[in-house]
């Protein structure tokens, strides 16, 4: 009898045991979760906050072969709570207008092409690791008021990438992201 007590006493304290490992994982696991899954909003916004000059803007194109965006010079301005962006964008290799006060308009149209602007409304979804825009000005008619999709990733606290949505994408481009580097 003194023997199934004895063991009685150890089964518990086993199972107390392997309880209290159990619970230790999943404080730990959940601990990782939290900061590799996604931040607090207003943590996401310190890090947004700020003027980005565009480093890169690589495209993967549905053959396999990579571009750089033909709008490799721009910059992107946040508030102080990631809630209203400004971005400015050009093709460095735009033809100079042959006379500066009278372009033709083929020199119109190719600035205009080789140039992008907007200003819009953020909402920053820091869980999921993306954000989404709605146009309030737009260099497209069109895109005013519309939402588009951006997926971030910071490395460090001087560089991010946004990542456009495959959906937002016209063939043959499949993949495009935007480097970004901060201005100090």
């Amino acid at each position: 009898m003194k023997v199934l007590i004895a063991n009685r006493g150890e089964v518990a304290e086993r199972i107390k045991m392997k309880k209290t490992v159990a619970w230790s994982i999943l404080l730990v696991l959940g601990q990782f979760n939290s900061t590799s899954r996604g931040q607090s909003r207003d943590d996401i916004a310190k890090q947004f906050a700020g003027m980005w000059r565009l480093v890169s803007n690589p495209q993967r194109l549905a053959d396999g072969t990579t571009r750089e965006g033909a709008n490799s010079v721009g910059y992107a301005f946040f508030d102080a709570n990631a809630t209203r962006m400004c971005f400015l964008s050009m093709n460095p290799n735009r033809p100079q207008w042959k006379t500066e006060t009278a372009p033709t308009a083929e020199e119109e149209l190719s600035a205009i092409k080789g140039f992008g602007a907007y200003c819009a409304t953020l909402e920053v979804h820091a869980k999921e690791g993306f954000m989404l825009r709605r146009y309030d000005i737009n260099q497209t008619p069109n895109a005013v008021g519309k939402a588009t999709k951006r997926w971030y990733t910071f490395q460090g606290t001087d560089r991010m990438s946004l990542r456009v949505d495959a959906s937002e994408l016209n063939r043959p481009v499949v993949e495009s992201t935007f480097v970004w580097e901060r201005v100090k």
